[in-house]
């Protein structure tokens, strides 16, 4: 499939999913203005990465990250994070977070396994430091060989936020193991961290930093990380009353695989804009 087909679904199944979401987050927001239940938390980040330099030729990389955050009890929250791939991408480039060592092949579209991790979070030791800890589960629904590893595969999650005045600073660290699937592929073991640095900077622009580093377990020495270093710059702004936030990044991967791509750029999109993003009283 070319880029220009690629690009076009990408985007009308983004448009359809994002009208919908902005559609039932402001009639959640509504409700919840008139109602005394336990607030639940939920957002929507977008990011599409367009990679380049890999030995097989570009990928375009579109994730959907959807975020829900239930109460239990007055101190206590239950986390559930899902990351939903839709890929344009060429097989056999290693590196890619959940799936290491893709089958080879030329360029297909379609959709990646399936992520999902749900994190209990105890009552924060201060007002700055929150963390949570728990399972993740890897589903392979991948539509071709070349978007998924073939393998269920499962590993602890846990996630560490530290927000000290303008700064938001975490990590989502996880290791994933195979544990059934296709016999046919190669097992999987990999550690996958997804930083974040991120500074407010007034009138609505913030800095920011989100860097998706792996490890390969499995690859030979000096095959196994694949590091990006680069940063971003965003906007917070409203669409009606929701507050919605997009930023352009760019990394460059510093230490990588053979045949991994030398770089990419990254558009992200977060709907709605949650707690550590939200302009201070005095900016408005």
């Amino acid at each position: 499939m070319n880029r220009f087909y690629a690009a076009t679904i990408i985007f009308f199944l983004q448009a359809a999913l994002v009208s919908g979401f902005l559609f039932i987050s402001g009639t959640i927001l509504a409700q919840d203005k008139e109602s005394k239940s336990p607030k639940i938390d939920f957002s929507l980040p977008i990011e599409i990465d367009f990679d380049y330099g890999a030995s097989n030729g570009y990928a375009i990389i579109n994730r959907y990250l959807p975020l829900v955050a239930f109460p239990i009890g007055e101190k206590w929250k239950l986390i559930n994070l899902t990351q939903i791939i839709i890929a344009d991408a060429p097989g056999g480039v290693p590196g890619r977070p959940g799936n290491p060592e893709p089958g080879a092949g030329d360029r297909v579209f379609g959709l990646s396994d399936l992520t999902n991790a749900v994190i209990l979070t105890p009552p924060p030791p201060s007002k700055r430091f929150v963390w949570g800890f728990g399972p993740a589960l890897v589903i392979p629904i991948a539509t071709d060989e070349r978007l998924g590893s073939g393998k269920w595969l499962t590993g602890p999650a846990l996630r560490i936020a530290y927000r000290p005045g303008e700064w938001n600073l975490g990590a989502l660290i996880v290791n994933l193991w195979s544990f059934t699937g296709d016999s046919n592929r190669k097992e999987v073991n990999q550690l996958l961290i997804r930083g974040l640095i991120r500074r407010r900077l007034g009138g609505g622009w913030y800095f920011t930093s989100n860097p998706i580093i792996t490890a390969n377990w499995k690859a030979e020495s000096g095959q196994k990380w694949l590091l990006p270093l680069g940063a971003g710059i965003g906007r917070r702004f409203e669409i009606g009353s929701l507050p919605v936030a997009f930023a352009v990044h760019y990394y460059h991967h510093v230490i990588k695989p053979d045949g991994a791509p030398e770089g990419l750029f990254r558009l992200d999109f977060i709907l709605p804009v949650p707690a550590g993003l939200q302009r201070p009283k005095s900016e408005k």
